[in-house]
């Protein structure tokens, strides 16, 4: 079976599974694995071992508050007011996370229309919890109501950066916990992780080459490589990973995205001196 660059989501999420995970073994083997995809060997860089050069508030509230998923945020605070009914699981009712999704500019997908609850919607999800984790909102028995940071954060106020790097780092974090059915292990998320560290040193990774079709070869592989672009091109997107020629992550961004990267389980464990 052949997978090619046409493949959807939800047709690479019906074949990946029919292959399984390829035993149980650490997120450094799975790794190895991927060594291929990005055309070098896997350097085992911690968040430790990057040295952060603090940048002026002003500039890193500038950068942070350029970036998509603060914009988003922005506008979740927007559309809750003073406050919006929520269920017993602290989430929007079902009836309006079509309107939270338009008013953020999320694009749900066939299977989030279908929905039941905005907990099964992980684009959702991640901001809803990045403006509880930064102060944004706050949850009562029934409604979320603006948090402390919630106006000072809205205006892009100076006492409003740690609220913005919270959220920045929260939403970052996130993209490394997904139970997408897309990424069956943990390989991509550590070799994404690499990269990222990568761009924060004077060593950054050269650009991915271009995934072509596989008739032949690794269906892993290449599972792994349209996997692995398609988060570095969602981190661009975003707005705080830049690519020209090779990923580098602006010095603005750097509290927030090394603040993510330590929150990372890849990083407490033995498995970085393998």
């Amino acid at each position: 079976m052949c997978v090619t660059p046409h493949r959807t989501g939800r047709e690479l999420a019906e074949v990946i599974p029919l292959f399984g995970r390829r035993g149980s073994r650490t997120s450094w083997d799975f790794a190895d694995d991927v060594e291929p995809v990005v055309e070098s060997p896997v350097e085992r860089l911690t968040p430790h071992g990057i040295e952060l050069e603090k940048p002026a508030a002003e500039d890193e509230l500038a950068a942070l508050t350029a970036s998509k998923p603060i914009a988003q945020l922005r506008s979740l605070l927007g559309w809750l007011g003073t406050s919006r009914p929520i269920t017993g699981a602290g989430v929007p009712r079902s009836g309006s996370v079509r309107e939270l999704a338009r008013a953020i500019g999320v694009e749900l997908d066939g299977r989030a229309s279908r929905s039941r609850s905005m907990l099964e919607i992980p684009s959702l999800m991640t901001l809803w919890d990045a403006a509880k984790a930064a102060g944004l909102i706050e949850l009562t028995s029934t409604t979320a109501v603006p948090g402390p940071h919630a106006q000072q954060f809205a205006h892009s106020r100076a006492s409003s950066l740690a609220a913005h790097r919270t959220a920045l780092s929260h939403v970052i974090g996130r993209y490394f916990f997904s139970e997408d059915p897309l990424r069956p292990s943990p390989a991509v998320d550590v070799i994404a992780g690499q990269i990222v560290l990568a761009s924060m040193t004077s060593t950054p990774r050269t650009r991915l080459p271009a995934v072509g079709p596989t008739a032949t070869g690794d269906l892993y592989e290449h599972i792994d490589a349209l996997i692995l672009r398609g988060m570095l091109e969602r981190f661009i997107a975003d707005g705080w990973l830049v690519c020209e020629g090779k990923y580098t992550v602006p010095q603005p961004f750097r509290p927030a995205v090394l603040d993510a990267m330590n929150s990372l389980p890849y990083y407490e464990t033995d498995d970085t001196s393998r």
